[in-house]
This record gives C-alpha cells, structure tokens and sequence, in this order.
C-alpha cells in the first residue's frame, strides 16, 4: 500500500516536466494514427473504388448498382468503426514498447537523483533495444491475452466474477512493471516473489487504470502515464526493500 496514492501526483509530475518522456509518451499515439489514416485511405478509396465499379460491371451504375454501393460503404464504415475500437490501443501499446522502455528508463533515473539520457542518447537505447524490447512485448501480450481469456471464463461464473475482476486488475499493472523487471534482469522467480509482495497495490492501481482505460481518448494518454506511475512505484518500494 506504500506509494500507492503519492505514485500517482509523482507521474504526472514527471510526465508534465520531462520534455522527452512527454516526446515519447506522444509519439506512439501520432505513430498509430499516421498508420490508421495510410489504412482507411486504402480501405476507402482503392477498395471501395474497386467494389464500386465491380458492382457497376456486374449490375447496374444506377438503380440496384446504387443501392448495393450504398450498402457496402455503410457497412464497411460500421466494420471499420469496430476494428479501429478493438485494435487501435493494441496497437499503439505494441508500437510503444521500445518508447515506455526509454520513459521508464528516464523516470528511474529521475527518481534515483540521476541526469537523464540525452535525447540522442536515448534514440540510441531505443534502437538498439527495439527488437528485444518487440519481441519481449509480444511474449508479455500473448501471455496477458491467455490470462484475459481465462478471467472472461471465470467473469461467467458469477461467485468468481469478482477474481475475474482482480486478475485482469493485476495483469494490467504487471504489462507495466514489467519495462522495470526486464532493465533489472529480474529472473520469474523475483517477479513473482514482486508481485506477491505488491499484490495489493498493483490490484488496487489496476483497477484506477482499468477505468481510465475504458474511456475512449482518455485510454491513448493512460499509457505512457501507467508507465511512469509503475516505474516509480516499484521503484520505490524495491528502495525500501533493499534497505
């Protein structure tokens, strides 16, 4: 329970103060919507252009031909619509994986009284860090998917609902510490002797980031800022631990 209230004034702190963790915080949104455009504009003009004049070979340029042109932009506006929402924060939370590396790396040493890479540097560490850092994140997001998956089943059961509730809680705090565990090179069994040590303040935080993260827009910003608020609070009470 430690840290777990002042973590959050201390992140946005951060977060409003250091110029390149709020570089990279952004990045990745402006990254996602460059990459979401370049795909609406081929969905919405080569492919929509392609069906249009199928349907006008095939039927008719007026009549029938219209009504189904009509049809299909609408409904594929409606598709679209829906995979944007189920995929856009997937997305950028993958693209974001080499930044949050950085922007945890930038908070730890901002907490520890350390001078902060410079921005030169810091490209640096994300290029050369920028394989591992996917790979590791596709690993810890196919791991989380798997746990998602097994707490929807137990959602269904209505006396588990509330570990449903808890367990998707912890494994959104634990997608974050983890930028923390991996620069530490902290073995599975540290990890999870970590996670039973802060098990309650990583449920309780991840259920304040679970509501921020259900609002659209708001979801986008909560990244990064999730980021700096696990790297301080672990950080922090690995200090106190150490003593």
């Amino acid at each position: 329970m430690k840290y777990l209230v002042s973590s959050f004034g201390e992140s946005f702190s951060i977060l409003r103060k250091d110029k390149i963790v709020l570089l990279f915080s952004f990045a990745p949104i402006l990254i996602g919507v460059v990459l979401y455009y370049f795909l609406g504009q081929l969905i919405f003009t080569d492919f929509l252009d392609w069906i249009n004049i199928w349907v006008k070979q095939k039927v008719s340029s007026d009549g029938l031909g219209s009504v189904i042109s009509w049809i299909v932009t609408a409904s594929l506006t409606v598709v679209m619509y829906f995979i944007v929402s189920w995929t856009f924060v997937l997305i950028v939370s993958l693209i974001a994986s080499p930044f949050n590396d950085i922007i945890s790396n930038r908070t730890e040493k901002i907490l520890m009284g350390e001078v902060p890479e410079s921005l030169d540097k810091s490209i640096g560490r994300l290029l050369k860090r920028f394989a591992f850092t996917i790979v590791n994140e596709l690993k810890k997001i196919s791991f989380i998917v798997i746990m998602t998956f097994l707490a929807l089943i137990l959602n269904f059961i209505p006396i588990l609902s509330p570990v449903s509730f808890v367990l998707s809680a912890l494994l959104f705090a634990i997608g974050f510490v983890d930028y923390s565990w991996s620069r530490h090179n902290l073995h599975f069994r540290e990890c999870v002797s970590s996670t039973r040590r802060l098990f309650l303040g990583f449920s309780l935080s991840g259920c304040v980031f679970l509501g921020l993260v259900a609002i659209p827009v708001v979801n986008l910003f909560t990244l990064p800022y999730a980021v700096i608020y696990y790297t301080i609070f672990f950080t922090k009470n690995r200090m106190v631990s150490d003593v």
